[in-house]
């Protein structure tokens, strides 16, 4: 195993130029020659996780916090229920072995009651008749014999949507190398109960919650988060690398995007993600594609952008200053936010454009602070959105 390297940083590390090779196409790290043959130097960025090969393994850890880690993913996907989400976190040394600790906690616990049970269709061909018989395929398919039947029927099984999310999150996980015990244990308790079961592949969407399935939620939900983020690289028919990986801009801009909505809730409007629908210039050659704006009255009346980066007075990243002001002069707004995950040193600030009229005000949310203090601080800026806002509209009215 090769010794886990920080995100954003370099590290130099023993590789044969094979195992340099496939690390490099497994793309967690960029990798480049420092002494050769043997010596080589791995350069993280922004994405955190592990990918593993048949006889080496790359584990990039986030400067966060594990525990803060998952609660911004949990927040993320459920602002109601994520307390009960991250409840297995709190011990586990690196972010790949919390998520699978916290899947297999949450799974096990989810069917140790006894799994799922439901109706699901069944065609298949058969001696015997069941359910009803396909006339159509009968003709089609068996050449006017009279057997086997082509029939139809509902059959109450383990194979049910909740079932196959869980099984197929166990699957993956299974194939990393160097599980904690206790998770690797509850896993395959877990593929063996649910032996019968077809396992989902890929993103699948999230089953509604009903009273019937609810205590599965938290699991489904890290499930969904698992299928989404882990991957199976093969070649020839054998398995050439697994990974698990999470980018911690996204990390951040989804929680913040999900954490605000939430915040500016009770000050009413709309909050739009991603919107999509105008441009910087009238060629419309130029598209402009904030993280959050927030809407009311008809209007836009705040833009936010999110950034998880180093905010350092002598290094203000000034690509974030012109994107926000291009998108003020695209937006018509007077005034744009960005938003920064604290880091050493980093304070809020505002910035005066020499237009005249735009102001870039920046803001840091302290990650390492406890959830509720990090929700505080977005409650605070949603409070600071919401104010300007009434500003602007009390301008607009009383030229009116």
């Amino acid at each position: 195993m090769i010794e886990p390297i920080e995100a954003w940083s370099t590290a130099i590390r023993k590789l044969t130029p094979e195992q340099a090779r496939q690390v490099a196409d497994g793309g967690l790290v960029t990798v480049g020659i420092h002494e050769p043959p043997d010596s080589w130097q791995l350069a993280a960025d922004s994405r955190v996780g592990v990918v593993a090969g048949s006889d080496w393994e790359i584990r990039v850890v986030p400067r966060l916090a594990i525990p803060k880690l998952m609660f911004l993913l949990a927040y993320a996907v459920d602002q109601d229920g994520w307390r009960d989400s991250i409840t297995a976190f709190q011990r586990d040394p690196d972010f790949f072995a919390a998520a699978a600790s916290g899947f297999a906690f949450h799974a096990y616990r989810a069917i140790e009651p006894g799994p799922l049970r439901g109706y699901v269709t069944v065609d298949e061909r058969s001696y015997a008749l069941r359910g009803r018989l396909r006339v159509a395929d009968q003709i089609n398919r068996s050449s006017g014999l009279p057997l086997p039947l082509e029939i139809t029927y509902d059959d109450y099984a383990l194979d049910v949507p909740e079932n196959r999310i869980l099984r197929g999150a166990s699957d993956l996980l299974l194939r990393f190398p160097r599980l904690p015990a206790t998770a690797r244990k509850r896993l395959l308790r877990i593929r063996a109960t649910l032996e019968d079961v077809e396992p989902a592949t890929g993103p699948v969407p999230m089953p509604q919650i009903t009273r019937l399935n609810r205590r599965y939620e938290p699991a489904l939900r890290l499930a969904l988060l698992i299928l989404e983020r882990a991957s199976i690289t093969t070649e020839r028919g054998e398995i050439r690398s697994v990974s698990f990986v999470f980018d911690m801009n996204q990390v951040f801009e989804d929680f913040l995007s999900a954490a605000l909505s939430e915040a500016l809730r009770p000050h009413g409007g709309i909050v739009r993600l991603q919107y999509r629908r105008e441009f910087l210039d009238h060629e419309q050659a130029l598209r402009l594609k904030p993280d959050i704006t927030w809407w009311r009255g008809g209007r836009i009346r705040a833009v936010v952008d999110a950034k998880y980066k180093q905010l350092k007075d002598e290094r203000f990243p000034n690509a974030d200053a012109y994107q926000m002001l291009g998108y003020c002069a695209g937006l018509g707004q007077e005034r744009g936010f960005l938003v920064y995950a604290r880091d050493v040193d980093q304070r809020s600030r505002t910035h005066r454009i020499r237009d005249g009229r735009t102001v870039l005000e920046v803001r840091a949310i302290d990650l390492e602070a406890s959830p509720d203090q990090v929700l505080k601080q977005v409650a605070d800026l949603a409070g600071e959105l919401a104010r300007a806002s009434h500003l602007e509209e009390s301008t607009e009215a009383a030229a009116a």
